[in-house]
């Protein structure tokens, strides 16, 4: 019970008021919604990328855990496509429920659950904390390749429902964050600290902001979107997310450890319990850019935060009894 609690109270409650204060804002004011949305995906959010996969802190394993990612990544598309086959979605459906099963939002409740759950028992050794860092480093890992194709490959399936091939890869191209991503990574490779530049300060405040303003600009889209998380649509597509996400990273971890290498527990259970956090913001916002069922998107968003709260303790139990210090 203590866990949920925390879970809820950290992670789902803030944001919550978050998304609160966009839609009391929309209500009160009308909020033009596709400025927020090009406020968000031409400035903030690739500050928000480089920043974050410059400064990550990488290991050797930390290839390990990003091919285990890109593998799990893609398992679940194959995944999402099958079911949205099976329950007969047309292709711009499918495709808003293949952004809501494969991205994640573990750049921000992921990193703040593993520190909670390894900075605890049972992972106290002698009142110090041996598995933080390793855990950290496999959510970061898994956070790299999220944050990677969600904002290329992302962009492509929400559009390429609506649009050719070609167009929505031109779209693709035209979007800053394409670049961040490789930019910041080849970036850690100059022999010179770029957080000591004067541009490093307005860059990091972007950064800072665009958690808190993708929040808000959830709320307001949150403030037009009919209410009605028991859809069936949304149930089957929340399920895939917070069910079939860390049961599918379980196994993904298990035959990599099984037919390649050994992964450090720790790491595997990292990983777990990052597939095991709600949708991304980012696929309700994309959808919204692309004009393909931004309301679906958004209760997705919406319902697999809320139930999160209650799923997420299941899937650390469960990572911890399946891949055992």
């Amino acid at each position: 019970m203590g866990l949920f609690l925390h879970i809820f109270w950290t992670s789902v409650v803030p944001i919550l008021a978050l998304v609160a204060v966009g839609f009391i804002l929309d209500k009160k004011f009308n909020l033009d919604l596709r400025s927020l949305s090009k406020l968000n995906f031409f400035i903030l959010l690739p500050a928000y990328v480089f920043r974050s996969l410059y400064t990550a802190h990488l290991t050797l394993e930390s290839v390990g855990i990003s091919v285990c990612a890109f593998i799990i990544l893609f398992s679940n598309s194959y995944m999402a496509l099958g079911v949205s086959k099976f329950m007969g979605y047309d292709r711009k459906k499918a495709q808003i429920v293949r952004n809501a099963t494969m991205f994640n939002n573990g750049g921000n409740i992921g990193i703040a659950i593993a520190t909670f759950v390894f900075s605890n028992e049972p992972y106290i050794v002698n009142g110090q904390t041996p598995y933080l860092d390793v855990a950290i480093v496999g959510v970061i890992a898994t956070f790299i390749i999220q944050t990677i194709f969600c904002n290329t490959l992302g962009f492509y399936q929400a559009g390429s429902g609506l649009l050719t091939r070609h167009d929505a890869l031109k779209l693709v191209f035209h979007m800053p964050v394409l670049y961040a991503a490789p930019l910041a990574l080849l970036a850690r490779l100059i022999p010179y600290d770029l957080t000591s530049l004067v541009l490093w300060s307005p860059l990091n405040i972007f950064a800072n902001a665009f958690v808190g303003m993708a929040m808000i600009t959830l709320g307001v889209q949150m403030s037009r979107t009919p209410y009605n998380f028991f859809k069936k649509d949304v149930i089957v597509t929340t399920s895939l997310r917070l069910i079939g996400g860390p049961l599918l990273a379980s196994f993904v971890m298990l035959l990599y450890i099984v037919f390649y290498e050994p992964v450090n527990p720790i790491s595997a259970q990292a990983v777990i319990i990052t597939y095991s956090v709600p949708s991304a913001v980012n696929t309700a916002l994309i959808a919204f850019e692309m004009k393909n069922n931004p309301e679906f998107a958004t209760q997705i968003v919406m319902s697999t935060t809320i139930l999160s709260a209650v799923t997420m303790p299941l899937a650390i139990l469960f990572a911890y009894y399946m891949f055992p210090v």
